[in-house]
């Protein structure tokens, strides 16, 4: 057992030698790595295109209302649109408001169906944020200006819409309701008391 450990000792201790004398005749050469600039590559846009792209976008996003071009969601748009405009200008009628109020609930429903929301929780990660992208293209930016307009002449508040979609509305509008009073129900108090 020990002279075939011995045999073994020696021929690690060879084989050892062997290399470190190559290595030594080759001039002892050591792995370097080298670093190179990277070499264009035409599916990869310059730094330039890039801006002039992001550029682009934002100017197309501040000048026209592009959708993502979902014909569902953009007839909930132009709905929610028109009932927010209809509202600012007259939040007097009650059928104003009905009409508001349907509109931001489809709109918000269609919002959390698409993000996975059930009972007002929202767990899937990638589904809100695949409905976070869909409902933020420059539509829905203008759509949630003319919204909290809307919103800012009072008379709508939490309690006028169903429970369902409650708790998400103020993502949309991105301020809290105001009072309950509306605009017209404070101007006709004052007229009353000239009187």
């Amino acid at each position: 057992m020990g002279t075939f450990r011995f045999a073994l000792i020696a021929v690690g201790l060879f084989a050892l030698t062997f290399v470190g004398i190559s290595w030594a005749m080759k001039s002892n050469p050591v792995v370097v790595v080298k670093v190179e600039p990277l070499k264009p590559d035409a599916r990869i846009p310059t730094f330039e295109e890039s801006v002039k792209k992001g550029i682009r976008k934002d100017w197309d996003n501040s000048k026209t209302s592009q959708s993502d071009g979902n014909k569902e969601r953009d007839k909930l748009r132009l709905e929610l649109l028109q009932a927010s405009i209809g509202y600012k200008l007259s939040p007097c009628d009650d059928t104003m408001k009905k009409n508001l109020v349907a509109a931001v609930t489809n709109y918000t429903d269609a919002w959390q169906t698409m993000a996975g929301c059930r009972f007002g929780i929202c767990n899937d990660d990638k589904k809100i944020e695949a409905a976070a992208a869909a409902f933020q293209t420059a539509a829905d930016v203008s759509v949630h200006a003319a919204l909290r307009d809307a919103y800012e002449q009072g008379g709508v508040g939490p309690a006028d819409f169903p429970k369902s979609v409650r708790d998400n509305i103020y993502l949309f509008s991105r301020m809290p309701f105001p009072g309950s009073e509306a605009a017209c129900v404070a101007a006709r108090s004052a007229e009353n008391g000239r009187r």
